[in-house]
């Protein structure tokens, strides 16, 4: 007797994988002259879904996810605890520049063992070799495979399985954008459907959200040559509870940052060590430890953001903020 099929949800949050153009070789300005299609619209395009699983369709929004706010993640996370308590699993449709981002956030809040997969696409749906049907079938049947359950939250695309904490994108341009930090993705989905995970990727520690209005500001400075501790003052001077420096190498700042920096935490602002290299890591060192300042080790500055934002709705003490980060 054959197995029913799993019942998934499918929430729309936009971007490109949602996006029509009239012009199939429009693979630059179609977020300006395109049309954004709901999750139940996307479905309708691409009958291969029903060999897939039962998929209920959940409209959170059809913009850019460069416009998404703290507010939405604090509004989408409840919606995706609520799906999984009678879902198998749920996808989310997601704009390629903030994916790792929005991921990294949920991964952090949700406490569930059930697949959470965020999806996206390079191509619009009009464009020749437009990627986001496969991508998106793909994305269905690694929520509904048996081996997703405890994963953790993950990025779907190009085939490829990434985990929330190390995935970033690599390329403008490239169907082939995204990378796994130092170890990869988790896994893959062949091209028989199979899906394959062969490694489980690292669980941070679950945080709970703040409420709405309520995510601490935490701002990002880069570091360069010639940087001086302006930018770092003016965030100070708009109130921003933390810091995160991304600094060159192994999280290495000028003179004068470091200076701004110690001024930051003497006025009360927890601040994170970053860099601004690709596949970095930034430990703890005695004089870093004296500073008061907190290591990000392999996180880049806007999962450190996001990190540090959450661990401020439980402590203010950076060696308390550290321990969060050497969990995660």
């Amino acid at each position: 007797m054959k197995e029913p099929l799993s019942e998934l949800a499918l929430i729309a949050v936009g971007g490109t994988i949602t996006t029509v153009s009239s012009n199939s070789l429009d693979l630059a300005a179609y977020h300006e002259t395109g049309v954004k299609l709901g999750a139940g619209d996307l479905l309708g395009r691409f009958p291969e879904v029903a060999g897939v699983a039962v998929v209920e369709p959940v409209e959170f929004g059809k913009g850019s996810s460069t416009d998404l706010t703290e507010n939405d993640w604090i509004g989408l996370a409840p919606l995706v605890e609520g799906l999984l308590e009678r879902k198998s699993g749920v996808v989310i449709l997601h704009g390629t520049n903030t994916i790792e981002e929005t991921a990294y956030f949920l991964d952090l809040c949700l406490d569930s063992d059930r697949p959470v997969v965020l999806v996206g696409a390079m191509r619009p749906i009009s464009a020749i070799s437009a990627d986001a049907g496969l991508n998106l079938v793909r994305a269905l049947q690694v929520a509904a495979s048996p081996r997703a359950v405890g994963a953790g939250v993950v990025v779907m695309v190009g085939e490829r399985i990434y985990p929330a904490r190390d995935v970033t994108k690599t390329s403008t341009w490239s169907v082939d954008a995204f990378r796994g930090g130092n170890l990869g993705p988790i896994g893959f989905v062949a091209p028989d459907g199979e899906v394959v995970i062969d490694r489980t990727a690292r669980r941070s520690p679950t945080l709970p959200p703040p409420g709405r209005g309520e995510f601490p500001r935490v701002d990002i400075v880069m570091s360069h040559v010639g940087a001086d501790g302006t930018l770092i003052d003016a965030a100070v001077a708009a109130g921003a509870r933390g810091i995160v420096s991304a600094g060159a190498g192994a999280g290495r700042i000028t003179k004068s940052e470091g200076a701004a920096l110690q001024r930051a935490v003497e006025a009360g602002v927890v601040v994170c060590l970053s860099s601004r290299v690709e596949s970095a890591w930034v430990a703890p060192t005695p004089s870093t430890v004296a500073s008061g300042f907190v290591a990000g080790r392999g996180l880049p500055p806007w999962k450190a953001r996001i990190l540090l934002a959450m661990a401020l709705t439980r402590t203010d003490a950076a060696t308390e903020i550290q321990a969060i980060f050497d969990q995660s």
